[in-house]
């Protein structure tokens, strides 16, 4: 792919997901692969020619917990074009897969390959400093014995996983279990993006009602909320279609062990996509709250005018009636003309604003 196709790319990426993307230069600065493999003292970082040696040694396993290929995890973070032709001819991917690493942007899903499964995640977590959700993509080929993993940003959910990896490594003797690790550590942290909602549209919620007046920014304010509500769960809900085929396909590295810790991930993102679905209700209630109140601000607003228009009209109706130039007005040669006219006029008004009074309009 181009250097302009690639940044068209990432500024479509940056349109739809609201995470800070990457100029080619920074990707190519940035850009690096990383192997981890079992070693005599644990889990370490190896150099990647011995990385890829222990990869071609597991691209003959004949089982997913064959103990003569050593499990080995290749992660590539950045991809450019040269992490692009090494995903393509070094590990020999399918292209189709390796474009989809490369563009981004993809829709969570699970294709088969030759001898591979090629998995699509996203990561998820809240920007502090924009108090927005970024959503960071995560590529995931599973072999017998090796898993790499592609993205374009830093992952926090694989420092969790290499921790545990670490800490106890009989835990993970398969791609089955350090793939579940993956995806387990990327979906509990939707919980805390979920969270950061809930607390966003009670706050709008409360404003709806406390602050009608300022109806502008907090329609404005909502509809940003439910943009960004609706992109995440445009991603959980292929991502646990995802989760469902993984439970119901016999793949050769999930083993029947582990179908109920990917059960348990299917369990706490049918959670999350509920409690998205509850705060998109209460979103449009709050919604549907603020253009009430605007709505009534707004009829409050033309009943005062309405009211005043009113009586102004009354008194210059008097004004009008002894502005005509008729010689023939009693009141023209009245010594006390004038004060009666606007006494007259001063009375209508107060009459007029005494009724409206009453009746709520000023």
């Amino acid at each position: 792919m181009s250097a302009g196709a690639r940044g068209r790319a990432a500024a479509r990426r940056a349109e739809v997901f609201p995470a800070a993307e990457l100029t080619d230069a920074e990707a190519t600065e940035r850009a690096r692969t990383v192997c981890y493999a079992e070693t005599a003292t644990g889990i370490h970082a190896i150099p990647l020619a011995d990385g890829l040696a222990l990869y071609d040694r597991c691209q003959q396993a004949e089982s997913a917990d064959d103990p003569s290929a050593p499990l080995v995890w290749i992660d590539v973070s950045c991809p450019g074009p040269a992490e692009e032709e090494f995903l393509r001819d070094r590990l020999r991917f399918h292209p189709l897969a390796v474009e989809d690493c490369v563009r981004g942007r993809q829709r969570p899903k699970l294709d088969r390959y030759p001898g591979y499964f090629f998995l699509v995640m996203y990561s998820a977590t809240v920007n502090p400093s924009r108090e927005r959700m970024a959503l960071h993509e995560v590529h995931m080929f599973l072999g017998r014995r090796y898993l790499v993993t592609v993205h374009d940003h830093k992952v926090h959910e694989f420092g969790e996983v290499l921790a545990r990896w670490r800490a106890n490594p009989q835990s993970y003797r398969t791609v089955g279990a350090l793939a579940h690790g993956i995806m387990d550590s990327i979906v509990d942290h939707y919980f805390p993006v979920a969270d950061h909602f809930a607390d966003r549209v009670e706050e709008l919620e409360a404003n709806a009602f406390e602050k009608p007046s300022d109806s502008q920014a907090g329609l404005e304010e909502l509809l940003n909320v439910r943009r960004e509500l609706t992109i995440f769960r445009k991603v959980l809900g292929p991502e646990r279609d995802v989760v469902s085929t993984l439970l119901r396909r016999d793949l050769p590295f999930l083993s029947a062990d582990l179908l109920l810790y990917f059960q348990d991930v299917h369990d706490h993102l049918m959670r999350v996509v509920e409690e998205l679905d509850t705060l998109r209700d209460l979103l449009t209630g709050a919604m549907e709250a603020q253009l009430s109140a605007a709505s009534n601000q707004l009829n409050v607003t033309m009943r005062v005018m309405a009211a005043w228009s009113i009586i102004l009209m009354a008194i210059t109706l008097v004004a009008g009636i002894y502005g005509m130039n008729f010689h023939l007005m009693p009141e023209l040669v009245w010594r006390y003309g004038y004060a009666w006219a606007l006494g007259l006029m001063a009375a209508i008004g107060a009459v007029l604003f005494a009724y409206f009074r009453r009746r709520g309009w000023v």
